[in-house]
Formats: structure tokens, sequence, C-alpha cells
């Protein structure tokens, strides 16, 4: 494992929106190699290229994926715990009332 610091949330949505273009660019190679012809000697390497270059891109996406699952958790959690507090305040704010069977 390596000992690099762990990106920040802005970082982690820049990793993963240049991970998703490399793909999108590397299709789009791969689709214009197949339809327009290419050089016979050219196709093997834009093969491995637009093969290699996401399974590269996507080496950094692990560590980024797993930080923007975590801060997302993190936003959810003071969300519904905003949320707890407003439903205990309406609950404090209804009246009291005895219960039919002890009277």
């Amino acid at each position: 494992m390596s000992s690099s610091p762990l990106p920040t949330r802005g970082q982690a949505l820049v990793v993963c929106v240049t991970v998703a273009l490399t793909v999108l660019v590397c299709a789009g190679l791969l689709t214009a190699a197949a339809l327009v012809p290419a050089p016979p000697v050219v196709l093997p390497f834009i093969v491995v290229t637009c093969i290699g270059f996401p399974m590269a891109a996507s080496w950094e996406l692990r560590p980024s994926l797993a930080i923007l699952r975590s801060t997302d958790g993190l936003m959810r959690r003071r969300r519904n715990a905003r949320l707890l507090a407003e439903m205990r305040a309406y609950l404090d704010e209804l009246p009291e009332t005895p219960h039919p069977l002890d009277g």
C-alpha cells in the first residue's frame, strides 16, 4: 500500500470526472478506429492504448470513491439528525393526554 494522503472531496470529484472523460475518449477513439479503416499496423497500438489508459486511470478511482461515499454519508447523518431534532421538537409541542384505561 502506498502512504499517499487521501484526496479532498474536490480532488476526488476531479479524479472521477477525469476517469470518466478518459473512458469516453478511449471508447470514441476505438470506435473511430473500427469504423474508419485504420492502418493494420496502428490498430494493435490503438487497442492497447484504449484498454490500458482507462485501466491506469481507474487506479486512482478507488480512494476517490471512498472519500465521496464517506462525505455523502456524513452529510446524510447530519441531515437525519436535524430532521430527528425537528420531529422531537414537534412531539414535545403536542399536549399530553391521560391514558383511557387509567381513569
